[in-house]
């Protein structure tokens, strides 16, 4: 009997360890297939610009007033509205690169949002660059701390020393 006992709490520690293990792994892929897609709008918007003399698409602003921060909800709208602006725009030229119809979302489902160069945003961030937002696993812009930005895969990417 407490050899079985036992075994079953070896079991139950190695399971917890599993789950636990795949929760870790499933969170870093979800996060690397975000970074793709990241990396795919940005060739996009690279193609874009060729095309129209260096010019950023006409997207919905973001943060329309910086003096008043808006709301988790009224920034998932404006969100929503900035990416649907943005992937009509960045398909049209690549010939459907980015998928169909639709919002391009990242891997947890929501918008990527195209915060052009001066936009007012949410983080201190290059103010004379695009880049990319995906508001992370919690899917919350507001919560910053897990938010994916695409600056910071040039800085993740690089090879170690």
């Amino acid at each position: 009997m407490l050899e079985m006992l036992t075994t079953v709490a070896a079991l139950v520690i190695v399971l917890g360890l599993m789950v636990s293990l795949s929760r870790y792994v499933r969170g870093r892929s979800a996060g690397a297939m975000t970074r793709r897609v990241m990396v795919q709008l940005e060739a996009a918007l690279a193609e874009y610009q060729r095309q129209n003399q260096g010019q950023y698409p006409p997207v919905s602003p973001f943060i329309a007033d910086a003096r008043v921060l808006p709301d988790e909800t009224a920034l998932q709208r404006a969100a929503l509205a900035n990416n649907l602006t943005l992937a009509v725009v960045l398909r049209r030229p690549t010939g459907g690169e980015l998928g169909g119809g639709g919002p391009i979302r990242d891997a947890w489902g929501t918008p990527i949002v195209f915060m052009p160069p001066g936009a007012i945003n949410i983080r201190t961030v290059p103010q004379r660059r695009h880049f990319f937002l995906s508001a992370g696993p919690d899917r919350k812009f507001l919560t910053r701390e897990d938010n994916v930005y695409s600056y910071e895969q040039i800085v993740s990417e690089q090879p170690s020393p």
